[in-house]
């Protein structure tokens, strides 16, 4: 009895102890394989908790989150797509996935793609933090973050937006919420790559948009800066990697750009004294006297 007891402590200290590593999680986990379930799963959620797809889903209609959660849904691995043959849609929305204002939603492991407008919005206050996404072929661009927050920490942008454009994530304001408090935000806080050369970042000035923010966290790869009038994303030794459209009449808070400083190769100081041999020769020839002296001791000793 006494063992028993004491299996079931260790088991218990175990777990809890599992649950204090970072990689280890006890969050309540549903498993989804269609886009009735994952609606119901995102409307049942709570706080904390994890919705794992269990295979590639194909959305009729728009999902809008709103439901002042914060929650997970990792892809592993797998694709959130538009049903283009069923797809409807009752407002001006048309992205994928849109998280709206006191909700945060990490996407993990995932790619979506086939959107009307784009792969996922932060809308209105709505916070999005992308983690070994990859977004491609959505209509108007990849990401939108429209007067909510977007932060990337494992984003992969292939082409998004019309054929003959691209379009990254898109810094907003629509018209629809123009009376916000809330304005954009960008969050660099990892690794943003793309096959992309052209707008990988862009800000839409047509809307009404006055401020915006871009934030880098201390150990983020890729930086954004804001350059003259206009934002550039960096690498890892502060080169620009991508320049965005230009910008004019939008108060941006943010870092600003700093030039990488110049690498100088060390050379060798060159000794500016000629050399002529002449120490050498020296050298030499005192070897040659004192041979000559001591073939002559040795002579003398003979005689």
């Amino acid at each position: 009895m006494k063992n028993s007891i004491k299996i079931t402590l260790f088991l218990v200290i175990l777990l809890s102890s599992l649950c204090l590593i970072p990689t280890f999680s006890c969050a309540a986990s549903t498993s989804v394989d269609s886009e009735a379930q994952l609606l119901e799963a995102i409307q049942n959620i709570e706080n904390g908790e994890v919705i794992t797809l269990s295979n590639n889903i194909a959305l009729t209609t728009p999902v809008e989150i709103s439901n002042a959660k914060s929650f997970t849904i990792n892809g592993d691995g797998h694709t959130i797509s538009r049903e283009i043959s069923s797809w409807h849609t009752s407002s001006a929305n048309g992205s994928l996935l849109s998280v709206g204002a006191n909700t945060t939603v990490t996407l993990s492991n995932m790619t979506l793609e086939n959107s009307q407008k784009y792969g996922v919005q932060a809308y209105n206050g709505g916070y999005v933090i992308l983690d070994e996404v990859k977004i491609q072929n959505c209509g108007y661009g990849g990401v939108l973050a429209n007067a909510g927050t977007v932060e990337v920490r494992s984003l992969y942008l292939g082409h998004n937006g019309r054929e003959d454009s691209n379009n990254g994530i898109e810094i907003a304001k629509s018209e629809a919420i123009s009376g916000s408090e809330n304005n954009p935000k960008v969050v660099m806080n990892g690794t943003l790559d793309t096959d992309q050369t052209v707008n990988v970042v862009y800000v839409d000035i047509n809307d009404p948009i006055a401020t915006f923010t871009v934030e880098n966290t201390d150990n983020t790869v890729n930086k954004i800066f804001l350059n003259g009038n206009q934002l550039v994303v960096t690498d890892q030794n502060n080169n620009i990697l991508y320049t965005s459209n230009s910008i004019e009449g939008i108060d941006i808070a943010g870092e600003g750009y700093t030039p990488p400083e110049p690498v100088v190769e060390e050379v060798p100081e060159k000794d500016p004294t000629p050399k002529t041999g002449t120490n050498t020769s020296f050298a030499l020839a005192l070897i040659a006297i004192a041979i000559s002296i001591f073939v002559i001791s040795i002579l003398r000793k003979d005689n």
